[in-house]
């Protein structure tokens, strides 16, 4: 059927796509004609940096990044459309003063080669940076002797002026690799450790049982809500679009659906990526559902992949296992080095594909997943076994080019699954030193590193301590969710500002429009988590309760639209920028609210952990107990928690509760049971520690616990300004509802906080003068502030 000019115009400007416009740092691709016969004209803002024809120039250093406005307008005889698109571009970096190189200390084998980090550590006059090396003797070295061997080299591109003579000279670089005899002793230690046995963690979630979770959400609440509406979203998903570009490469039927558009339409390179979230966010929404119609939807995205890869191999002539929305052509260019846009992160994409397939088996209980999965592991083994490890690490390197997303994690996951070794050594084929040598060294070199291109990388070095219990691996991931957390997070517990981590402590300098990536804060809940299994300590869950309530809560549309925010502000006067262009934080936005059950409740084997305080039900399978949590939102220290043993559970066993004592609670808390006031204090590991044995229970089997965690306001200051401060209360941060572009000034400080602002005539509404603060997570349209000048302003 022939389109009108007017629906030619309509779709060339839904299919319209340039690309990642969130960091731009090289010229963009403008095309002057659409797919379905439309002329494209376009107009730039501001053309000192974007032109017309799409010539980038980055803000020089100092200036700070710029969002410019492109506009495309459409025509086709009569009938014109327009369409505008916000461009990031990413200021030029300033010239950095080098102070001192540290030294790299490696082992290594005889007569095995020794590899060489591509980045090493330098300290400059803002902290510490990982800097591209050379080494003289290339990327390996290799000794016949046993010992201690230096290998030297130079800073790339990096020059000083000797204090003597005044000419240049390179910065020098020293590598000490310790070499040892590798003994029969030895050979038979690893003979025996090729199968290493997992290393089992000393908690785990109420809620990590296959299909429906015996934990669930309970309640008319803003976090019950946000499941429910993307339920309803992917409900509404068309299951052929998601399925359009796969079945387009392999020859097969489409079905009739539409393209994807966005990050996944048919040109785009990183194509696939949203079907990978897309399969995840089902396994999840089951989960934590138990809606059946989402199951059928997962059982049928995963049967028709299955096709794919099958058409692929046999009738495509792709090697056997490979699976994706494009050819194999962008790993072929990946492996001689070809940078971005030519290529855009293909091994992230696969990533995205195999853990939603891993999801769909783990979550939903779909064996097929797991046997499309397996393929996919061996493809990638044999494709990256036959590079050496300089290759690998070069690949790493590349920016955006090299990103990986966390395969590494999802290899390591398949290896617990299958026990097949090659997927271990796979996942570490993708350790990657620019990362894993400043954090085993304890040093915070952050600065300059793309935070979600990284965060993923920590969570699979995780995956490999739990599979192989390797305890690098594990030092290394605990470092770095330490320096994360503690100099690098906005009050909202995000990360990044365009992406990008910068110096450590540097927050009050970096509050813009394009603050705190939404998959940054997935990946950082995911890592947490991790960790918290293995040391159930209760700052871990501090941090997950903050980014939860404060970033991911408030990332999601009000409306059922499945619309997500890609940064949220931390700017003067921004609004939240609900989208659905299939981006990476739209792919992690489908799965976030599925995952507030994941963490609420853990075990060991005689105590249960209440970490979370949201509206609930659960069931402790091994002490045949339910448990009803009840909690008021616009009274957060209230909790009651109602424990329930089945009639034939045994009720002679003791066991001990405990319940998180949150960061914003300060003063003693006060804990009843059954109506009778208990005395609790603070443990070291930061709960509140409850023995419950058989004189507890009520005759009806039940036992009733209250708490009260009193609740103040409080100011958060940034670590580089104390003048910039966020206002909290409880778990809450909170915004100021306004437009003004400059930061506003109101003279508040922690001493009379209670007495400056007022509580409004609503529920978690507070009053400044005339300023209306109000939860961020509330917040769906209209400008607001988070941070602002308080009276410590010099």
């Amino acid at each position: 059927m022939k389109l009108t000019d007017k629906e030619t115009v309509q779709k060339d400007r839904e299919a319209l796509y340039i690309g990642n416009l969130n960091t731009v740092e090289s010229d963009l691709i403008l095309p002057v004609k659409g797919k379905y016969g439309s002329r494209i004209r376009w107009e730039s803002e501001d053309e000192r940096y974007i032109t017309r024809t799409g010539k980038v120039t980055r803000p020089t250093c100092g200036m700070g990044s710029r969002t410019v406005k492109l506009t495309a307008f459409l025509t086709c005889k009569g009938a014109e459309e327009k369409k505008e698109f916000k461009v990031t571009l990413i200021e030029n970096k300033s010239e950095i003063h080098i102070l001192d190189v540290y030294p790299i200390h490696l082992k290594g084998q005889v007569n095995v080669g020794c590899y060489l980090p591509f980045y090493v550590p330098v300290r400059t006059e803002t902290g510490y940076f990982m800097h591209e090396a050379v080494w003289e003797c290339g990327m390996s070295f290799t000794s016949k002797e046993a010992g201690t061997h230096k290998v030297e080299g130079y800073l790339k591109g990096r020059k000083q002026r000797d204090k003597k003579t005044g000419e240049e000279e390179n910065f020098s670089v020293e590598a000490y690799i310790y070499f040892e005899e590798s003994s029969s002793a030895e050979k038979n230690t690893l003979a025996a450790a090729a199968h290493p046995a997992p290393v089992l963690q000393k908690v785990t979630s109420l809620a990590d049982n296959q299909g429906p979770s015996r934990v669930a959400l309970t309640g008319e609440n803003e976090f019950f809500g946000a499941q429910t509406r993307m339920l309803t979203f992917l409900l509404g998903t068309d299951d052929d679009q998601m399925l359009y570009n796969f079945r387009r490469e392999a020859g097969l039927d489409t079905k009739g659906a539409s393209p994807m558009t966005g990050w996944d339409s048919p040109e785009g390179l990183l194509r696939g990526h949203t079907t990978g979230h897309y399969l995840s966010a089902l396994a999840l929404c089951f989960h934590a559902t138990g809606e059946i119609r989402i199951l059928e939807k997962a059982c049928y995205m995963v049967k028709s992949l299955k096709q794919c890869q099958k058409t692929l191999s046999e009738e495509r002539g792709y090697s056997p296992g490979f699976l994706s929305a494009y050819s194999e052509e962008q790993f072929d260019l990946l492996e001689t080095y070809t940078p971005y846009p030519q290529i855009w992160a293909p091994y992230y994409t696969l990533h995205k594909i195999l853990a939603g397939l891993l999801d769909c088996e783990k979550w939903a209980g779909i064996s097929e997943a797991l046997e499309i999965a397996d393929k996919i592991g061996e493809w990638i083994f044999q494709r990256l076994n036959r590079l050496n490890q300089g290759q690998r690490l070069k690949m790493w390197s590349i920016y955006i080019a090299g990103e990986f997303g966390g395969i590494n994690e999802s290899l390591a996951e398949l290896y617990l699954r299958s026990r097949k070794e090659t997927y271990l050594q796979a996942a570490k084929m993708f350790d990657n030193d620019r990362l894993f040598l400043p954090m085993e060294m304890k040093m915070d070199a952050l600065d300059g590193m793309h935070a979600n291109q990284h965060i993923p990388q920590i969570v699979g070095a995780m995956k490999i301590y739990e599979a192989s219990g390797e305890r690098r691996y594990y030092d290394i991931a605990k470092f770095f969710w330490e320096s994360v957390t503690t100099g690098h997070c906005y009050a909202v517990g995000g990360t990044g500002e365009t992406e990008m981590f910068h110096g450590r402590g540097r927050i009050g300098a970096y509050l813009t429009e394009n603050t705190a990536e939404s998959c940054a804060s997935y990946n950082m809940l995911k890592l947490t988590r991790v960790l918290y299994q293995y040391e159930p300590y209760a700052s871990y869950m501090d941090y997950y309760e903050r980014t939860m309530q404060n970033h991911i809560l408030a990332s999601l549309d009000k409306k059922p639209s499945g619309e997500t925010v890609y940064f949220l502000p931390m700017g003067s006067g921004f609004s939240k920028r609900f989208e659905r262009e299939n981006t990476c934080c739209h792919g992690t936005g489908m799965e976030n609210h599925f995952k507030y059950i994941d963490s609420i409740y853990y075990q060991d084997q005689d105590t249960l952990y209440v970490n979370l305080f949201l509206e609930s039900k659960a069931y402790w399978k091994e002490k045949e107990i339910c448990v009803t949590q009840m909690v008021q939102e616009e009274r957060p220290g209230q909790i009651t928690l109602r424990l329930r043993r089945d009639d034939q559970a045994s009720g002679s066993e003791s066991w001990h509760l405990k319940i998180r004592q949150p960061y914003w609670c300060a003063d003693p808390p006060e804990v009843s049971v059954n109506g009778k006031r208990k005395i609790c204090h603070r443990q070291e590991d930061g709960y509140l520690q409850l023995a419950v044995s058989e004189d507890e229970w009520e005759r009806d089997g039940k036992i009733s616990v209250m708490i009260h965690f009193p609740c103040r306001l409080r100011l958060e200051h940034t670590p580089d300004n104390a003048g910039l401060a966020a206002l909290a209360y409880g778990p809450y941060i909170l915004a100021a509802l306004s437009g003004q572009r400059e930061y506003l000034h109101i003279p508040l400080n922690e001493d009379t906080l209670e007495e400056t602002i007022v509580r409004g005539e609503k529920p978690l509404v507070f009053q400044y003068k005339a300023l209306q603060f109000v939860p961020l997570y509330q917040i769906s349209e209209g400008p607001y502030h988070v941070y602002f000048w308080t009276e410590s302003l010099s």
